[in-house]
């Protein structure tokens, strides 16, 4: 809490500078992200700045526009206080409630776990394959 009793906006402030990080990273101008997110240049700036709060498809267009891979894509909208894409995903909701219900036993959440490693090491063999 800051002196006056409000809570700090650090989750904003954390967006802004990943969002700055990010852009230079790839060699973006402010200019350049807002043409290729369809916004206007000075809500690039504001939102760098802290000053304006992102709504979560302003975060998946920047997000589009700057090409990352998911985990960067995650990162920027978990900076602005959004859930992860992955997590939008129903599947993979059940399984964390699963691994996490206490009344599910050990045995069958190492059975779990160990089928998921299995499923993992298929997924990666078979990337790129079609």
């Amino acid at each position: 809490m800051t002196a006056n009793g409000d809570q700090p906006n650090t989750v904003h402030l954390g967006f802004g500078e990943l969002l700055t990080n990010l852009r230079t990273i790839r060699g973006f101008s402010q200019g350049e992200l807002a043409r290729r997110s369809n916004l206007d240049p000075s809500s690039i700036s504001r939102l760098e700045a802290g000053t304006r709060v992102p709504e979560r498809d302003t975060v998946i267009r920047l997000a589009d526009a700057l090409a990352l891979p998911i985990p960067d894509r995650d990162r920027l909208l978990a900076s602005a206080g959004f859930r992860s894409i992955a997590l939008d995903d129903p599947l993979i909701t059940e399984l964390a409630m699963l691994l996490a219900d206490p009344t599910l036993g050990e045995s069958t959440a190492q059975d779990l776990r160990a089928a998921l490693r299995v499923a993992i090491q298929y997924a990666r063999s078979r990337r790129g394959l079609s």
